[in-house]
C-alpha cells in the first residue's frame, strides 16, 4: 500500500490534463512476424520485437495503426489468424509482459489471456497453433534463449481447450521452446526446442518424443506448415523440409547459418522457401534443390528478422531498425515502405535547444556480428519529426554529445565499434577510438571543448576504465579504472565532474584527471545529474537519491522496485526521472514510465500517459524544450508531450467533483450537476500511467463502463483541466 500512498497524496497537490504523447518518429524498426489476412491481402499485421506493439494495415502495409495501445511495450513475437474464423486473432508476447491476448474483431480491440501462465516464464510466450479440427483447442510454446543477458528460458508448452480463456501445462515444463506448429490431419504437435531437438506429441502435450530425423540437440528455432509442406530451422543444423506434413524430413542445406526466420513462400509447382542467414536473405526452390541469394542492398548482408508472404507478396523486416521492405513480384523487385509503424529503438538523443525542429538520434544499425554490414545508426530530422534522413557510421548507435562551441560538432559512442567524431553532423565522421569498445558514457567539457570524457568497455581485452582526452578526441588516456555508468560536468564549476558508479558516486575537481568516493560508498549506481547546487543518482534496484554536499536523502517514489532509472531532468522547480524496462524481462521492472515531482522528490506522479512504448532508455533521453517534454524510448522512437509543465495546476483552484461508487465493480457516475458543460471527456490511467480508457459522459448519461478493468487503483481525469482528478478502486 505504500506505493499508493504517495500517489494519493500527490493527487492532493497538483493536477494534469490528461497527458498526451504524440509520436515523432523515426519509423521503423525491428518486426520479428508479419502476418496477412488469409482472403483480403490488404489487411496485414506488423508484430514488433521488444516493446513496440502490434500493427494494422488495411491498404497493404502503405499505412499503419497500432492497435495494441492498452498494453504498453507489447511485442508482437508471432502473429496467429484463427482457421476458422480469422476475425480472431492471437499474438504471442515472448518477454514475459502479458503471455498472450487475442482479438475477436479483427484486431482492432485486444483482451488479455493469460489466466494460468502463473510465472513470468510462463508468459515468454513464443508460439500459438490450433489443434487440428479442435478450433477450441490450443498450445503454446515458451521461451527463446536459456541463457543470455537477461536469459529467456520460457517454461514449455501449455494448453487450452476453451480458446484461450485458461491455460495449463502440457508437458516439457523447464525445457525452452521458442516454437510450435502442427502438422495437419495427423493430429500432431510440433515442437521446437534449445539443445534438444525436434518434439513431438500427439496427444496434446501428454507425451513427448523426439523426431528421429531431426538433430537429437538440435536448436530448432523457427517451424512454419502450410497444409503438407513444414519446414524447420535448426540454426547451425541447417534447414529441414517435409512435404508430408513433418512426418518425414530431408536437409536441404543452410548448414551454419543463422536460419533466424524461415517462410513458406510457394507450394506448387515447384516448392519455394525462404530463410535468413548473416549474409542476407536466400530463396531456395526445389526445382534445382540449391539457395540463391536474394540480390538487393537493403538485404545483402542484412539479417532478416521477419519474414511473411502470400501470394506473391512478401513482407521482410531487418534487424537494422529500418523501414519495412515489400516485394510483390516474389522477392525480385524490394521497396521501402515510407510510412512503417514508429517502432524503432533510440539510444541517444540530441534536440537542438534554440530549434526544437532539428533533432538527432542514435539508433540500432547493426549488431556487428559474423560480418553482419546493417545500416547507419543516425537518423535526423528538421522539421520536428515530418521527416527523417539516416547517416553516420554502420554502427549501433548510444549516447551522442554534442560540442557546446560547434554547432555541426558531435560524438557518438557506439556498441562493439568505439567512439566516433563528426564535425559536419554526421554527413561525414572519424573513428576516433575503434576496435571492438563499447562507449557507455561520452561527456564533453562545456566550458573546454578540447576535453572530452568517455566511460568505456573494451571487450578485446575485458578492461573497463573512464578516458580523457585533452585534443578533441584524437588522443585518450586512462583515468581510472571504474565501471561509469554516467558521467555529468558539473553546470556551475565545468572542472568537477560526476560519475556514477557500480562502486558509488565519485567527484574529480581536475575535469576527471583523478577521481575520489564523494558518497554512497559501494552503492551501484545507473545514472548522476547535477544541478546549480545539489545532484541526483540513481541506485540499479530503483532508489534515488538528492545529493547536497554531505548529505544524502532517498527519494524514491511510487515506481516498483528494480526500475533503471537511466535519465533525470530539472526545470524550474519541476523534476522528471525516466525508468527503463526494455532488456530486463527476467531480471528488472519490465514496465519503464516517466515520472514527475514539483515538491523536489516528496511527492511524484506518473505522467506516462498514453505513450504506448514506455522505457526511457537512451542516454539524455529526457529533454524539455519550451514547456515541451520528448521522451526516447526503445520500441517507440521519440514521443513528444506539449505543453506539459504549463498543464500542472495547483489542486486547491481546481473544481472537485464527486465519483462513485467507490470501490466500484462496473460502473461509475460522475456528478455533474455543477459543471457547465452538458458533456465532458475523461480519461481512466492505471498504476503505470497508462490510459487505459477514453470515454465521454454527460449530464444525460454519466455513467463510465469499467467492467473490461481488471482490479486495483485507476485515475480518473478530465480533458477539462479546472477539474481535479479523481483515485478510484476496481474491485
Amino acid at each position: 500500500m505504500k506505493k499508493f500512498y504517495f500517489l494519493i497524496l500527490f493527487i492532493k497537490t497538483i493536477c494534469f490534463s490528461a497527458q498526451t504523447w504524440n509520436s515523432i518518429g523515426p519509423n521503423g524498426g525491428y518486426f520479428k512476424d508479419f502476418a496477412i489476412h488469409p482472403t483480403n491481402p490488404q489487411i496485414v499485421f506488423a508484430g514488433s520485437d521488444d516493446s513496440g506493439g502490434i500493427w494494422k494495415s488495411t491498404d497493404g502495409g502503405q499505412n499503419w495503426t497500432l492497435v495494441s495501445s492498452l498494453f504498453p511495450n507489447i511485442t508482437g513475437w508471432k502473429i496467429v489468424f484463427d482457421k476458422i474464423n480469422p476475425n480472431k486473432i492471437y499474438a504471442c508476447d515472448m518477454y514475459g509482459r502479458y503471455g498472450l491476448i487475442k482479438s475477436i474483431d479483427g484486431g482492432n480491440t485486444w483482451q488479455l489471456k493469460n489466466t494460468g501462465l502463473n510465472t513470468r516464464y510462463d508468459k515468454m510466450v513464443t508460439g500459438i497453433v490450433h489443434a487440428h479440427n479442435k478450433p477450441d483447442t490450443l498450445l503454446i510454446s515458451t521461451g527463446y534463449e536459456p541463457g543470455g543477458t537477461p536469459p529467456r528460458p520460457g517454461n514449455g508448452v501449455f494448453r487450452s481447450f476453451n480458446g484461450g480463456n485458461t491455460w495449463s501445462a502440457a508437458g516439457l515444463q523447464g525445457t525452452t521452446t521458442p516454437c510450435i506448429a502442427s502438422n495437419g490431419p495427423g493430429g500432431a504437435i510440433l515442437v521446437g526446442t534449445i539443445g534438444n531437438g525436434l518434439k513431438v506429441s500427439s496427444n496434446f502435450g501428454q507425451t513427448w518424443i523426439n523426431h528421429p530425423q531431426i538433430p537429437p540437440n538440435a536448436n530448432v528455432l523457427e517451424i512454419e506448415t502450410d497444409s503438407n509442406i513444414v519446414m524447420v530451422s535448426a540454426l547451425l543444423d541447417g534447414v529441414f523440409l517435409s512435404t508430408d506434413y513433418g512426418n518425414n524430413f530431408t536437409n536441404i542445406g543452410m548448414l551454419n547459418e543463422v536460419n533466424f526466420d524461415i517462410n513458406i513462400f510457394k507450394k506448387t509447382p515447384t516448392i519455394e522457401l525462404f530463410s535468413s542467414a548473416f549474409s542476407g536473405l536466400k530463396k531456395y526452390s526445389s526445382s534445382t534443390g540449391n539457395w540463391t541469394a536474394v540480390n538487393h542492398p537493403e538485404l545483402n548482408t542484412q539479417l532478416a528478422m521477419g519474414i511473411g508472404s502470400r501470394g506473391n507478396t512478401l513482407y521482410v523486416s531487418n534487424f537494422s531498425n529500418a523501414n519495412i521492405l515489400k516485394s510483390t513480384d516474389g522477392g525480385v523487385t524490394w521497396n521501402f515502405i515510407s510510412n512503417s509503424p514508429k517502432a524503432i529503438e533510440v539510444g541517444g538523443l540530441y534536440i537542438d535547444p534554440a530549434n526544437a525542429n532539428h533533432i538527432i538520434t542514435s539508433v540500432l544499425g547493426t549488431y556487428n556480428l559474423n560480418g553482419l554490414l546493417g545500416k547507419e545508426c543516425i537518423l535526423e530530422t528538421v522539421n520536428g519529426g515530418t521527416s527523417w534522413t539516416r547517416k553516420g557510421p554502420v554502427a549501433h548507435g548510444r549516447g551522442i554529445a554534442k560540442d557546446p562551441n560547434n554547432p555541426t560538432t558531435f560524438y557518438l559512442g557506439t556498441y562493439a565499434k568505439g567512439l566516433y567524431k563528426t564535425t559536419d553532423a554526421f554527413t561525414t565522421f572519424t573513428n576516433v577510438r575503434s576496435g571492438n569498445r563499447v562507449i557507455l558514457d561520452v561527456v564533453v567539457n562545456p566550458n573546454n571543448n578540447q576535453e572530452v570524457l568517455i566511460s568505456e568497455i573494451d571487450n578485446s581485452n575485458s578492461s573497463i576504465a573512464i578516458l580523457k582526452s585533452i585534443n578533441g578526441g584524437l588522443t585518450f588516456n586512462v583515468t581510472s579504472t571504474l565501471v561509469a555508468t554516467k558521467l555529468d560536468f558539473d553546470p556551475v564549476t565545468p572542472s568537477v565532474v560526476y560519475a556514477s558508479t557500480y562502486s558509488g558516486l565519485y567527484k574529480s575537481t581536475d575535469a576527471g584527471n583523478t577521481w575520489n568516493i564523494l558518497t554512497l560508498t559501494n552503492v551501484p549506481l545507473s545514472t548522476v545529474k547535477s544541478f546549480s547546487n545539489h545532484i541526483y543518482a540513481a541506485h540499479l534496484n530503483g532508489t534515488l537519491f538528492k545529493v547536497n554536499g554531505t548529505s544524502t536523502v532517498n527519494i524514491t517514489g511510487p515506481w516498483p522496485n528494480n526500475s533503471q532509472i537511466n535519465n533525470v531532468i530539472e526545470n524550474n522547480g519541476k523534476l522528471i526521472i525516466g525508468i527503463n524496462g526494455a532488456e530486463k524481462d527476467t531480471t528488472l521492472n519490465l514496465f519503464g514510465s516517466t515520472y514527475l515531482s514539483v515538491d523536489s522528490g516528496s511527492t511524484w506522479t506518473n505522467i506516462t500517459g498514453n505513450m504506448p512504448c514506455t522505457h526511457v532508455y537512451a542516454m539524455n533521453g529526457l529533454q524539455l524544450v519550451n514547456n515541451d517534454l520528448y521522451v526516447a524510448t526503445y520500441g517507440g522512437g521519440v514521443y513528444k508531450s506539449p505543453g506539459l509543465i504549463t498543464s500542472i495546476k495547483e489542486q486547491k483552484n481546481l473544481q472537485q467533483i464527486n465519483i462513485y461508487p467507490n470501490p466500484a465493480v462496473d460502473f461509475l457516475k460522475v456528478d455533474l450537476e455543477n459543471i457547465k458543460s452538458e458533456t465532458i471527456e475523461c480519461f481512466v490511467q492505471n498504476y503505470f500511467g497508462q490510459i487505459v480508457l477514453e470515454t465521454k459522459v454527460s449530464k444525460a448519461n454519466p455513467e463510465i463502463d469499467i467492467s473490461m478493468l481488471s482490479s486495483g487503483f485507476y485515475i480518473v481525469s478530465f480533458a477539462n483541466t479546472d477539474i481535479a482528478s479523481k483515485k478510484i478502486i476496481k474491485k
